[in-house]
């Protein structure tokens, strides 16, 4: 059985900053810098909206 990454890195697509987020937010996650959407609440893991993912963090 695999464990699945609490933690991802992401690029926003807006503005290309890199971040980490979580995996499983509860909230909406915008970006540090130019404040756009990158993931929103999905009743489980995260929805990128705004976002592509670089890494999955172990």
């Amino acid at each position: 059985m695999t464990e699945e990454s609490k933690f991802s890195r992401v690029h926003c697509r807006d503005c290309g900053n890199e971040q980490i987020i979580f995996n499983r937010a509860n909230m909406v996650v915008n970006c540090d810098v130019c404040g756009a959407t990158l993931a929103r609440p999905g009743g489980g893991k995260a929805q990128l909206t705004g976002a592509t993912v670089a890494e999955e963090l172990h």
